[in-house]
């Protein structure tokens, strides 16, 4: 097993990188327990809204291509699928809440316990204290985001320029409200707009260097991530080709349906691990920064010392 990796030393960009991949090499059990152990709701949650929505598509694919008019079965199908997917990103939203607060109780509990892989029950107990906190926290970033998306349409009119600012807006936005969230969870002392406070001021003392590791890592994460999709993705792409060349025998074809369900249901999981994966990047992003402004590590190893003498 890795030995603990101590996430509040004063590494440079490289080191965090470094840190976080040998934190996962002792950790991505435990993580990947929590995340099973307390995402089983959402997996149902998830099954059955993309049920209906899928079924809802395949059945209003077929009235589309039916000779015989579609009329008050189009549109009550179209109704189907519409609030199908409302009700799926309604729980993709709370699932991301849910799973922020967790994993931000994960690393809570790793840099106090020094230890590797936390008992999921030990974490549950943090996350609940914690979960409604992130809840308002989560819905602050809302509001927040409509603003964003805003000064992201504004920035879409101006080229390249435009497009390199957004993305590094994009980045930076992201990372203040992760590292407000995990703030908030971590400090039991602080509330909402301490957290929010606290995360802002971290962001701007190392802002590149935030930006970079949440880039990178990001990037190496959706790519690992996702090739497990490969497999399913070309399953999906030959099920819809027969789908589009021979809409009568496909729409008889249970085991096509059930296909393409599951894949669409496993796409969803994986943005929920992903985004736990990534407010793990973050912990570690908030320690090194919380380190380099307040030396809380380096002052405790001093007085170690110190009593030690």
């Amino acid at each position: 097993m890795s030995n603990y990796i101590e996430p509040r030393l004063r590494r440079d960009f490289g080191g965090i990188v470094t840190a976080f991949f040998n934190f996962l090499k002792g950790n991505l059990k435990g993580l990947i327990n929590v995340f099973v152990g307390y995402n089983g709701p959402f997996f149902i949650l998830f099954l059955v809204s993309v049920y209906f929505m899928v079924t809802g598509l395949i059945e209003y694919f077929v009235i589309q291509n039916s000779t015989v008019l579609g009329g008050a079965d189009a549109t009550a199908t179209s109704l189907t699928i519409g609030f199908s997917a409302i009700l799926l990103l309604f729980f993709i939203a709370l699932a991301t809440i849910f799973n922020y607060a967790i994993s931000s109780s994960y690393m809570s509990l790793y840099e106090l316990e020094k230890k590797n892989n936390i008992p999921k029950a030990v974490v549950w107990q943090k996350a609940k204290s914690a979960f409604w906190g992130v809840f308002l926290l989560g819905c602050c970033a809302v509001v927040m985001y409509f603003i964003y998306f805003i000064v992201q349409i504004v920035l879409a009119f101006i080229p390249i320029v435009g497009t390199i600012v957004s993305v590094v807006i994009g980045l930076g936005f992201n990372a203040w409200i992760s590292l407000a969230i995990f703030s908030y969870v971590h400090n039991n002392d602080k509330n909402i707009i301490e957290a929010f406070g606290e995360s802002w001021q971290l962001l701007f003392s190392g802002f590149w260097k935030a930006i970079g590791v949440n880039f990178v890592l990001g990037f190496l994460v959706q790519i690992s991530l996702f090739a497990l999709q490969i497999g399913p993705a070309i399953i999906a792409g030959v099920i819809i080709f027969h789908a589009v060349d021979n809409s009568g025998d496909f729409s008889e074809s249970t085991i096509s349906h059930i296909l393409i369900i599951a894949i669409v249901t496993l796409f969803c999981v994986l943005i929920m691990f992903l985004q736990m994966i990534s407010q793990v990047i973050n912990a570690f992003v908030y320690f090194n920064l919380h380190e380099f402004k307040h030396n809380v590590y380096l002052r405790g190893r001093i007085e170690k010392i110190g009593s030690n003498a």
